[in-house]
């Protein structure tokens, strides 16, 4: 890279080209959301009313009226809209809405075969509403998130694994065709279980889409040259934190769309096919050279390195990139290594070719446990706000905009990272972005719905945000290079079990069965363990992807204190 210059524009052109596949994973997660909304008020078919046509829906602003037609939820003075009076019809079995007759000693209960009927709300028509997702089956509206998320946490593993054995240009694309193409399966399911399978798939792709350009843009660049304007930040910290800007906004590209295309089906396609669409870039993007590298297949990396010191206008040495002097690199580095007690105890293998075992090598132990437990907690946040937009009323009463809100707040902190990540070392901010959205949730949790409210959670997710993405840069500098995208998929399927439990504690705590403050208090008190193992990482910064065990030491005994900028 030296010879090569660490961000020209062969560099330049792949760098925009991966942010493409960040735009899927984005879509991804956030499109359940508008397309899965529900109205404020719904309710099922009055059976005894031979007139009722779904278009009666009492004001549940006025307390009168809708006592009228619905009992109140035990110990609240709120609806209950899974339940309603039975109408006093007339002789012909008709009922009269203009002047509400019902026996309020009959309560009838909407059953999971009920007809059901909604009030008007932003969209025409949802998943949750096709599939009658309320009352019985509530349940299950949560659980489609948790299939999504599942599907992250499998294609976590899967192709982070894959992309290390075959290489990250197919398998990026075998990623963009599995989300896309699930997401456009799902708009045609019949029914719910269907819909929720094939919503895993896109799920398994999407995380593809993130974590292999991540990894892919980090290894075209090294760690030496600066921004010209921002003199102690590198072309690796912007690459690593920028890639998710394109994410922030694919998150927030369902919901401006919802704005226009109201049936959930035809938005559902529509973002399917632009997914797809990624999929050409097969045919502009190269090959990883670290990997090829890694993998011995010299003469490729060699010729890719002709092609891209063309482009960037430069000359490499002949003498770069034949084996001897490859493995002589490594061989420098051991020796120096070697002369530090703690490394004669690390046991090198060939060519530093690792497995899944070496997670648990003892160089890595320590890292390993701590990261498997700041990753679920991470996401537990992370996808506890980006699911809950609409319920903590973050746009008042528009839906849509709060899912946009907490999207777009993503952007700032990957900014913030940018400029602070060089200076202050991976470690404070890692340790930092999770203990302040610690203080935020509890403060947040016993406050009333405002600006003051407001401010704080999308605090919040502005700085738990810039600890999910910190956490694959930091995670792929703790790790060698021939386990890395391995370590990272392995890390990521963790978080997912956070993912997993984050639509279900907004739900329970929704359900009345636990005090409303209940999910702010449990990110707050998660995010505050994971800020404190946190500290037990060593800092990365100023030092080389490591490439060995050996090289991690070394990042271990020289690494910086934690409060002492670089």
């Amino acid at each position: 890279l030296e010879e090569l210059g660490e961000f020209g524009p062969w560099q330049k052109i792949i760098a925009v080209l991966l942010w493409l596949p960040a735009i899927i994973d984005g879509i991804q997660i956030m499109l359940a959301t508008p397309t899965g909304l529900l109205p404020e008020q719904y309710r099922c078919k009055f059976d005894n009313c031979a007139n009722d046509n779904g278009a009666f829906f009492p004001d549940i602003e006025d307390e009168e009226a809708w006592k009228l037609v619905y009992p109140a939820k035990d110990g609240e003075n709120e609806p209950d809209f899974c339940k309603h009076y039975a109408f006093i019809p007339d002789d012909k079995g008709n009922c009269d809405f203009d002047n509400i007759n019902t026996n309020n000693n009959s309560i009838k209960t909407c059953g999971r075969d009920s007809e059901f009927f909604y009030d008007s709300f932003q969209m025409e028509k949802t998943w949750a509403t096709q599939f009658d997702l309320v009352c019985d089956n509530d349940a299950l509206n949560p659980l489609v998130n948790s299939f999504f998320l599942v599907g992250l946490m499998a294609g976590s593993f899967i192709f982070g694994v894959l992309s290390d054995k075959y290489g990250r240009k197919k398998v990026l694309v075998a990623a963009i065709i599995c989300a896309g193409g699930g997401s456009l399966a799902s708009a045609f399911m019949p029914e719910y279980w269907s819909f929720a399978i094939v919503r895993a798939i896109a799920g398994a792709g999407a995380e593809g889409c993130f974590l292999i350009p991540f990894s892919f843009s980090m290894e075209i660049v090294g760690v030496n040259e600066r921004l010209p304007l921002l003199s102690w930040v590198n072309y690796c910290t912007l690459l690593g934190n920028f890639l998710s800007v394109p994410l922030a906004v694919g998150e927030a590209i369902p919901a401006l769309f919802a704005y226009f295309i109201k049936d959930w089906k035809t938005l559902q396609w529509v973002m399917s096919v632009i997914c797809l669409c990624i999929s050409f870039i097969f045919f502009l993007i190269p090959e990883s050279p670290r990997w090829l590298i890694s993998q011995g297949r010299l003469d490729e990396a060699r010729s890719l390195m002709k092609t891209a010191a063309k482009r960037n206008k430069k000359t490499i040495s002949p003498h770069l990139l034949q084996e001897g002097q490859v493995e002589g690199s490594s061989g420098e580095k051991e020796g120096e290594a070697k002369g530090d007690s703690e490394a004669q105890q690390v046991q090198q293998k060939p060519n530093a070719q690792y497995g899944l075992s070496d997670m648990f090598h003892p160089s890595v132990r320590l890292i390993s446990i701590s990261l498997f437990i700041c990753w679920p907690v991470i996401t537990l946040l992370y996808y506890g706000f980006t699911f809950s937009a609409g319920k903590l009323h973050l746009g008042g009463e528009d839906e849509i905009l709060g899912e946009m809100l907490v999207a777009f707040v993503e952007i700032p902190a990957y900014l913030l990272l940018i400029v602070s990540q060089d200076k202050a070392g991976r470690k404070p901010l890692f340790v930092m972005c999770m203990l302040i959205p610690g203080v935020c949730c509890i403060i947040a949790a016993f406050l009333p719905e405002g600006i003051v409210f407001t401010i704080l959670v999308l605090a919040s997710k502005l700085f738990i945000s810039a600890a999910f993405n910190l956490t694959y840069v930091y995670t792929i500098e703790l790790y060698p290079t021939s386990i890395r995208n391995t370590a990272v998929g392995i890390c990521s399927t963790m978080a997912r079990f956070g993912g997993i439990a984050a639509p279900w504690i907004t739900y329970i705590a929704g359900q009345g069965d636990l005090p409303k403050w209940t999910p702010l208090v449990i990110f707050g008190s998660t995010s505050f363990i994971g800020g404190s193992l946190a500290m037990l990482l060593p800092d990365t910064i100023g030092f080389p992807l490591p490439d060995t065990f050996e090289d991690l030491e070394h990042i271990k005994k020289n690494s910086k204190p934690m409060w002492k900028c670089a």
